[in-house]
Protein backbone atom coordinates (compact mmCIF):
# COMPACT_ATOMS: atom_id res chain seq x y z
CA UNK A 1 0.00 0.00 0.00
CA UNK A 2 1.43 3.46 -1.15
CA UNK A 3 1.64 6.13 1.41
CA UNK A 4 2.73 10.03 1.21
CA UNK A 5 4.72 12.04 3.79
CA UNK A 6 4.26 15.47 4.68
CA UNK A 7 7.78 16.53 4.81
CA UNK A 8 8.23 20.96 5.89
CA UNK A 9 5.07 21.41 4.20
CA UNK A 10 6.01 19.31 0.98
CA UNK A 11 4.36 15.81 -0.25
CA UNK A 12 6.71 13.10 -0.38
CA UNK A 13 6.14 9.53 -1.72
CA UNK A 14 4.39 7.22 -2.75
CA UNK A 15 6.60 4.73 -0.09
CA UNK A 16 6.12 1.56 0.90
CA UNK A 17 5.11 0.75 4.62
CA UNK A 18 8.84 -0.69 4.62
CA UNK A 19 10.42 2.18 3.44
CA UNK A 20 8.42 4.13 5.82
CA UNK A 21 9.55 1.63 8.88
CA UNK A 22 12.79 2.59 7.52
CA UNK A 23 12.71 6.12 7.75
CA UNK A 24 11.55 5.91 11.48
CA UNK A 25 14.27 3.80 12.28
CA UNK A 26 16.94 6.39 10.39
CA UNK A 27 14.86 9.34 12.59
CA UNK A 28 13.88 11.05 8.74
CA UNK A 29 10.53 11.56 10.08
CA UNK A 30 8.80 10.72 13.51
CA UNK A 31 5.29 9.33 14.44
CA UNK A 32 4.04 12.87 14.25
CA UNK A 33 4.51 13.51 10.39
CA UNK A 34 1.79 13.89 8.94
CA UNK A 35 0.95 11.34 6.32
CA UNK A 36 -2.27 10.00 4.06
CA UNK A 37 -2.82 7.00 2.65
CA UNK A 38 -5.38 5.94 -0.13
CA UNK A 39 -9.08 5.88 1.70
CA UNK A 40 -8.46 8.31 4.33
CA UNK A 41 -10.29 11.55 4.22
CA UNK A 42 -7.60 14.06 5.54
CA UNK A 43 -3.68 13.52 6.52
CA UNK A 44 -3.25 11.92 10.19
CA UNK A 45 -0.08 11.35 12.32
CA UNK A 46 1.78 8.13 11.59
CA UNK A 47 1.33 7.41 14.67
CA UNK A 48 -2.92 6.90 14.36
CA UNK A 49 -4.08 3.12 14.60
CA UNK A 50 -4.93 2.96 10.84
CA UNK A 51 -1.23 2.84 9.93
CA UNK A 52 -0.49 -0.02 12.26
CA UNK A 53 -2.76 -1.79 10.44
CA UNK A 54 -0.75 -1.75 7.24
CA UNK A 55 2.17 -2.99 8.90
CA UNK A 56 4.15 0.50 10.57
CA UNK A 57 6.47 -0.34 13.05
CA UNK A 58 6.46 2.83 15.40
CA UNK A 59 9.12 1.04 17.67
CA UNK A 60 11.61 -1.84 16.83
CA UNK A 61 10.83 -5.05 18.58
CA UNK A 62 12.42 -5.29 22.17
CA UNK A 63 14.10 -8.56 23.31
CA UNK A 64 12.92 -11.15 24.89
CA UNK A 65 14.75 -11.19 28.34
CA UNK A 66 11.59 -12.21 30.90
CA UNK A 67 13.38 -15.66 32.13
CA UNK A 68 11.95 -19.38 31.37
CA UNK A 69 7.88 -18.58 32.41
CA UNK A 70 7.80 -16.45 29.23
CA UNK A 71 9.59 -18.83 27.33
CA UNK A 72 7.43 -21.41 28.25
CA UNK A 73 4.54 -19.07 27.13
CA UNK A 74 6.13 -18.74 23.80
CA UNK A 75 6.87 -21.92 22.75
CA UNK A 76 6.61 -23.00 19.47
CA UNK A 77 6.15 -19.31 18.39
CA UNK A 78 8.91 -18.22 16.04
CA UNK A 79 7.60 -14.76 14.67
CA UNK A 80 9.48 -11.69 15.94
CA UNK A 81 7.46 -9.92 18.51
CA UNK A 82 5.89 -6.50 18.90
CA UNK A 83 5.39 -4.37 21.93
CA UNK A 84 2.52 -2.18 22.87
CA UNK A 85 1.33 0.29 25.18
CA UNK A 86 -1.20 -0.47 27.63
CA UNK A 87 -2.11 3.65 28.12
CA UNK A 88 -2.22 4.16 24.06
CA UNK A 89 -4.39 0.73 24.10
CA UNK A 90 -6.83 2.76 26.50
CA UNK A 91 -6.90 5.98 24.84
CA UNK A 92 -7.64 4.99 21.95
CA UNK A 93 -10.59 2.78 22.81
CA UNK A 94 -11.73 5.93 24.50
CA UNK A 95 -11.25 8.03 21.65
CA UNK A 96 -13.20 5.65 19.49
CA UNK A 97 -16.06 5.60 22.45
CA UNK A 98 -15.79 9.58 22.37
CA UNK A 99 -16.29 9.38 18.72
CA UNK A 100 -19.20 6.44 18.57
CA UNK A 101 -20.53 6.48 21.83
CA UNK A 102 -24.36 5.57 20.74
CA UNK A 103 -23.19 2.15 18.92
CA UNK A 104 -20.29 1.55 21.56
CA UNK A 105 -23.20 1.58 24.76
CA UNK A 106 -25.39 -0.67 22.59
CA UNK A 107 -23.30 -3.76 23.08
CA UNK A 108 -23.14 -3.85 26.93
CA UNK A 109 -26.79 -2.99 26.70
CA UNK A 110 -27.20 -5.80 24.22
CA UNK A 111 -25.49 -8.00 26.89
CA UNK A 112 -26.95 -7.33 29.48
CA UNK A 113 -30.69 -7.83 27.88
CA UNK A 114 -29.76 -10.87 26.07
CA UNK A 115 -27.01 -12.91 28.24
CA UNK A 116 -29.94 -14.55 30.58
CA UNK A 117 -31.82 -15.83 27.47
CA UNK A 118 -30.87 -18.23 24.73
CA UNK A 119 -30.61 -15.84 21.54
CA UNK A 120 -28.27 -14.02 23.55
CA UNK A 121 -25.98 -17.33 23.12
CA UNK A 122 -25.77 -15.97 20.15
CA UNK A 123 -25.66 -12.49 19.82
CA UNK A 124 -22.98 -11.55 22.30
CA UNK A 125 -19.96 -12.96 20.96
CA UNK A 126 -21.60 -12.15 17.23
CA UNK A 127 -21.68 -8.42 18.58
CA UNK A 128 -18.37 -8.33 20.39
CA UNK A 129 -16.32 -9.67 17.09
CA UNK A 130 -18.28 -6.69 15.30
CA UNK A 131 -17.88 -4.26 17.60
CA UNK A 132 -14.03 -4.35 16.80
CA UNK A 133 -14.61 -4.67 13.14
CA UNK A 134 -16.57 -1.55 13.54
CA UNK A 135 -13.45 0.10 15.44
CA UNK A 136 -10.95 -1.13 12.37
CA UNK A 137 -13.31 0.29 9.82
CA UNK A 138 -13.84 3.77 11.61
CA UNK A 139 -9.77 3.91 11.78
CA UNK A 140 -9.37 3.05 8.02
CA UNK A 141 -12.69 5.41 7.05
CA UNK A 142 -13.63 7.81 9.62
CA UNK A 143 -16.99 6.70 9.13
CA UNK A 144 -18.50 6.46 11.71
CA UNK A 145 -20.12 3.57 12.96
CA UNK A 146 -24.23 2.53 12.35
CA UNK A 147 -26.10 0.81 15.04
CA UNK A 148 -27.10 -2.21 12.11
CA UNK A 149 -23.43 -2.88 12.07
CA UNK A 150 -23.37 -4.58 15.25
CA UNK A 151 -25.50 -7.56 13.43
CA UNK A 152 -23.92 -8.12 10.56
CA UNK A 153 -24.43 -12.08 10.37
CA UNK A 154 -21.18 -12.26 7.81
CA UNK A 155 -19.12 -14.76 8.85
CA UNK A 156 -21.57 -15.48 11.51
CA UNK A 157 -20.72 -18.86 12.56
CA UNK A 158 -16.48 -18.20 12.96
CA UNK A 159 -17.58 -15.31 14.90
CA UNK A 160 -20.46 -17.31 17.41
CA UNK A 161 -18.23 -20.32 17.48
CA UNK A 162 -14.93 -18.77 18.41
CA UNK A 163 -15.06 -16.99 21.58
CA UNK A 164 -18.13 -19.79 22.54
CA UNK A 165 -14.90 -22.25 22.40
CA UNK A 166 -12.32 -20.38 23.83
CA UNK A 167 -14.38 -19.40 27.25
CA UNK A 168 -15.22 -23.06 27.52
CA UNK A 169 -11.03 -23.89 26.94
CA UNK A 170 -10.41 -21.58 29.34
CA UNK A 171 -12.74 -21.85 32.18
CA UNK A 172 -11.51 -25.77 31.88
CA UNK A 173 -7.73 -24.56 32.26
CA UNK A 174 -8.75 -22.88 35.08
CA UNK A 175 -10.72 -25.65 36.59
CA UNK A 176 -8.74 -28.80 36.42
CA UNK A 177 -5.25 -26.20 37.04
CA UNK A 178 -4.62 -22.72 36.93
CA UNK A 179 -1.90 -22.21 35.19
CA UNK A 180 -3.28 -23.23 31.96
CA UNK A 181 -5.82 -21.25 32.05
CA UNK A 182 -4.20 -18.24 32.66
CA UNK A 183 -1.80 -19.18 29.95
CA UNK A 184 -5.12 -19.96 27.56
CA UNK A 185 -6.21 -16.57 28.57
CA UNK A 186 -3.59 -14.94 27.28
CA UNK A 187 -2.29 -16.83 24.34
CA UNK A 188 -6.28 -16.24 23.34
CA UNK A 189 -7.52 -13.00 24.19
CA UNK A 190 -6.61 -11.38 21.08
CA UNK A 191 -8.77 -14.10 18.89
CA UNK A 192 -12.01 -11.91 18.47
CA UNK A 193 -9.58 -8.99 17.69
CA UNK A 194 -7.98 -11.40 14.56
CA UNK A 195 -11.70 -12.18 13.69
CA UNK A 196 -12.43 -8.62 13.32
CA UNK A 197 -9.17 -7.52 11.86
CA UNK A 198 -9.11 -10.50 9.02
CA UNK A 199 -12.76 -11.86 8.94
CA UNK A 200 -11.68 -14.73 6.12
CA UNK A 201 -9.47 -16.59 8.59
CA UNK A 202 -11.39 -19.36 10.60
CA UNK A 203 -11.47 -19.07 14.20
CA UNK A 204 -8.87 -21.57 14.92
CA UNK A 205 -6.52 -19.60 12.31
CA UNK A 206 -7.31 -16.59 14.43
CA UNK A 207 -6.69 -18.34 17.76
CA UNK A 208 -2.78 -18.95 16.09
CA UNK A 209 -2.64 -15.46 14.57
CA UNK A 210 -3.72 -14.32 18.51
CA UNK A 211 -0.79 -16.36 19.94
CA UNK A 212 1.73 -14.85 17.75
CA UNK A 213 0.52 -11.58 18.50
CA UNK A 214 0.82 -12.57 21.58
CA UNK A 215 4.31 -13.37 21.89
CA UNK A 216 6.50 -10.91 24.18
CA UNK A 217 3.43 -9.06 25.60
CA UNK A 218 2.04 -11.08 28.26
CA UNK A 219 3.48 -8.67 31.48
CA UNK A 220 1.62 -5.81 29.20
CA UNK A 221 -1.36 -7.57 28.75
CA UNK A 222 -1.54 -9.00 32.68
CA UNK A 223 -1.37 -4.92 33.43
CA UNK A 224 -3.81 -4.08 30.95
CA UNK A 225 -6.29 -6.88 32.70
CA UNK A 226 -5.98 -5.37 35.75
CA UNK A 227 -6.41 -1.68 34.93
CA UNK A 228 -9.90 -2.72 32.60
CA UNK A 229 -10.70 -4.78 35.84
CA UNK A 230 -10.05 -1.32 37.68
CA UNK A 231 -12.09 0.38 35.01
CA UNK A 232 -15.38 -2.19 35.73
CA UNK A 233 -15.30 -1.55 39.35
CA UNK A 234 -15.14 1.95 38.79
CA UNK A 235 -18.13 1.71 36.56
CA UNK A 236 -20.03 -0.36 38.96
CA UNK A 237 -19.53 2.09 41.48
CA UNK A 238 -21.49 5.18 39.01
CA UNK A 239 -24.63 2.98 40.10
CA UNK A 240 -23.83 0.91 37.36
CA UNK A 241 -24.43 3.31 34.43
CA UNK A 242 -20.61 3.70 33.94
CA UNK A 243 -20.61 0.27 32.79
CA UNK A 244 -21.81 1.00 29.72
CA UNK A 245 -18.45 3.23 29.52
CA UNK A 246 -15.99 1.05 31.02
CA UNK A 247 -17.55 -2.53 29.40
CA UNK A 248 -16.99 -1.14 25.57
CA UNK A 249 -13.52 0.92 26.05
CA UNK A 250 -12.32 -2.79 27.47
CA UNK A 251 -13.41 -4.79 25.01
CA UNK A 252 -12.02 -1.88 22.46
CA UNK A 253 -8.69 -1.46 24.39
CA UNK A 254 -7.66 -4.95 23.58
CA UNK A 255 -8.75 -4.55 20.15
CA UNK A 256 -6.01 -1.25 20.02
CA UNK A 257 -3.10 -3.31 21.84
CA UNK A 258 -3.98 -5.80 19.48
CA UNK A 259 -3.21 -3.79 16.39
CA UNK A 260 -0.22 -2.58 18.03
CA UNK A 261 1.44 -5.65 18.38
CA UNK A 262 0.05 -7.87 15.25
CA UNK A 263 2.30 -9.14 12.87
CA UNK A 264 2.85 -7.29 9.67
CA UNK A 265 0.63 -8.97 7.03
Amino acid sequence: MSIYININEQQEGPYSPDQINKMLRNGQISPESPAWTEGMPNWQPLSTPVFAQIGIILSPPETNNLGSIEQQFNSGVDQDPRRFSVMKAIGDAFAFFMANPVGSMAYPIISFILSPTGIGFILVPLTGVNLLACAKNYYMTQKKMELGELFDFSGAVEKILGPIVIGFMIVVGFVFLIVPGAIFSLWWAFTPCVQADRPTLSFTDSMKESRIAAKGNWLNMLLLFILLGFLQVLGALCLGIGLLITIPVAHLALYFAYVQCKKTD
